[in-house]
């Protein structure tokens, strides 16, 4: 038989236990957070390398991580407390990706500003949910507000439009979300269900569903259409719309990196005449593999024209808004119907902070607005009537923070220091006969390769200059009203007003000097060279494939080096560091190379 008296004892002390963890019970949090303090401190010690755990092998990371049961006992004493994130430190802290390194130039995660880490004890502490007021009186206003400085930095509508929309409940300014990916997926959403209103006999593409939307307006499909450096979060867009990845429709690019315009338009027009319906198309503000920015007043231009949402996936680039020396490479997203902007990159706020701007406020509301009686009702001002994800943190904080602390001038120098580092580093590249650029930085990305020795031919690259303004040309390039010459026979889309604005369309590119076979041994030491400092050194470049125009017939793409700078930290003599590393790393790769095809 069951010893119920023993049995009410151990539920009684379960509870007892348990509650301790939320009364700051005996163990005081300060405890907690001092040890916390210490460990911090230890992590932005200078490293010896970016990756702490170079040294171990995937597998040995892994061991640490493979237990699948769930402790069950309850536990709140100081011992077992020190005991958890002692193991903690050991196996997850102290082997820890270094994001912050003055060394790490590869990725687009960075230092933080101080105030962010003390902030982020005050969102968990405060653990409101901004999906209602209800859950989140005071932060649903903070939010509405800060969107309101994004919108008004984008888009600059009179303070009247400000006041009326920031009080009324119908409206918004846009959704802070996790990331950029949801924020896509929001615009895609939105610009889905606009294709595809309600009208007195139809209740809309979000009640009746896409066969029977495609079947009413008369179309035979759907599609997203933009270059082919957008970002894979337009698959999944596609994925989750039900569109289907066949129906994301990826334009080649220029010498720069930028849509081909005149092969767009093309695809546009074949669209158009197979009754496949373009319900946005996407320009690029700082591509994330490349950093080259799409000629946007054109793009706006062209959605109008095939009533498609115009969308600029700003994730990286669109925080150039802030800066006086570089924002007008953005011109023309003031055109946009949406932006997104990820906070966590160069707004300087911990990850998680994503944002999807509406030009107009109504826009969400009309589209994808959804309610419920318990949560979010009809006339309030609940985020998350037009929010893709329900409950939420306070993210938005962070977000303030960063605006509001280091302010415009803050952000602004922040991003200069960015592109003038990242100018540098392609200079000192440039001066090394070990390397090729493939990329020059637009703003704070470019690409490059490693050329072994015996493959280096006498070539002068390109001049790496600092992005001027329009006002201030260097280089002459001529009309390119031609562009469009080859475009359908039934083509009737008026390029007169466009000429102007396209004409960096195409700049004329050096030719070719590697074969495709030449190309293979150069994409095995550069990929080799990335992995061997990553793994040995104390630098650190990402690695990707694109394709050039450089080298049309290399179908698959060739291997290049990424460089990304954020982090106002980094110097010139890290960025030096960085480079030499690289020379001296190829250097024993050349040995090991040569001694492996010998004994071949």
């Amino acid at each position: 038989m069951v010893d119920k008296e023993n049995t009410v004892t151990s539920e009684d002390n379960t509870k007892e236990n348990v509650l301790k963890f939320f009364k700051d019970y005996e163990i005081r949090e300060e405890n907690v957070q001092q040890y916390i303090d210490s460990i911090i401190k230890d992590f932005y010690k200078p490293s010896p390398s970016i990756y702490a755990s170079n040294n171990d092998s995937v597998k040995e990371i892994q061991s640490k991580f493979g237990d699948s049961s769930i402790p069950e006992g309850i536990i709140c004493d100081k011992n077992n407390i020190n005991k958890y994130f002692s193991e903690i430190k050991e196996n997850v802290i102290d082997k820890a990706t270094r994001v912050s390194s003055p060394n790490m130039v590869g990725h687009m995660t960075t230092a933080l500003p101080f105030f962010h880490r003390p902030l982020s004890k005050l969102v968990t502490s405060m653990n409101q949910n901004v999906v209602k007021v209800e859950t989140s009186a005071t932060t649903t206003f903070l939010e509405r507000e800060t969107l309101s400085k994004l919108h008004r930095a984008f888009f600059n509508q009179s303070p009247e439009f400000y006041e009326k929309y920031l009080s009324i409940t119908e409206g918004t300014f846009g959704c802070i979300t996790s990331g950029g990916t949801i924020a896509n997926l929001t615009a895609m959403w939105v610009a889905r269900n606009k294709a595809f209103p309600k009208t007195d006999s139809f209740d809309g593409i979000e009640k009746e569903g896409v066969i029977s939307a495609l079947r009413y307006y008369g179309y035979n499909d759907m599609a997203i259409v933009g270059s082919e450096l957008m970002h894979y979060s337009f698959k999944k867009a596609a994925d989750v719309l039900g569109m289907g990845l066949k129906n994301i429709y990826t334009i080649p690019v220029d010498s720069e990196y930028g849509i081909r315009i005149d092969l767009l338009i093309e695809k546009l027009e074949e669209l158009k005449r197979k009754k496949i319906k373009v319900i946005a198309i996407v320009g690029i503000a700082c591509t994330t593999e490349v950093g080259s920015i799409d000629n946007l007043e054109v793009l706006a231009d062209l959605a109008k024209k095939y009533e498609a949402l115009f969308h600029v996936d700003g994730a990286w680039g669109g925080s150039f808004i802030m800066s006086e020396k570089y924002r007008y490479l953005l011109k023309g997203i003031e055109l946009a119907d949406t932006v997104t902007i990820d906070g966590h990159k160069l707004l300087y706020t911990p990850m998680g902070c994503g944002i999807v701007l509406f030009k107009s406020p109504l826009l969400p509301t009309t589209t994808i607005r959804k309610v419920a009686s318990y949560v979010i009702r009809a006339g309030s001002m609940d985020h998350g009537k037009t929010t893709l994800e329900g409950s939420r943190p306070a993210n938005v904080l962070y977000l303030h923070a960063s605006l509001n602390l280091l302010g415009h001038r803050g952000l602004s120098s922040l991003l200069d220091i960015a592109v003038e580092n990242t100018n540098y580093m392609a200079e000192l590249v440039k001066s090394y006969p070990q390397f090729e650029i493939i990329s020059k930085p637009i703003t704070n990305i470019f690409l490059y390769r490693y050329i072994p020795s015996w493959l280096r031919k006498d070539n002068e690259q390109f001049e790496v200059r600092y992005p001027v303004s329009p006002n201030s040309k260097t280089i002459e390039i001529e009309e390119v009203s031609t562009l469009y010459s080859n475009s359908t026979q039934d083509q009737t889309f008026d390029i007169s007003d466009l000429t102007d604005k396209e004409e960096n369309s195409f700049v004329e590119e050096e030719p070719s000097q590697y074969t495709n076979e030449e190309n293979q041994v150069i994409d095995y030491f550069t990929t080799e060279l990335q992995a061997k400092q990553k793994r040995e050194g104390k630098g650190f470049v990402s690695k990707t494939t694109v394709k050039t125009t450089k080298y049309p017939n290399y179908e698959k793409g060739i291997d290049v080096l990424r460089v990304v700078i954020a982090n106002p930290l980094v110097t010139h003599e890290n960025i030096k560091a960085v480079v030499e590393e690289q020379i001296r790393l190829s250097q024993e790769l050349e040995k090991e190379y040569k001694m492996k095809t010998q004994s071949i």
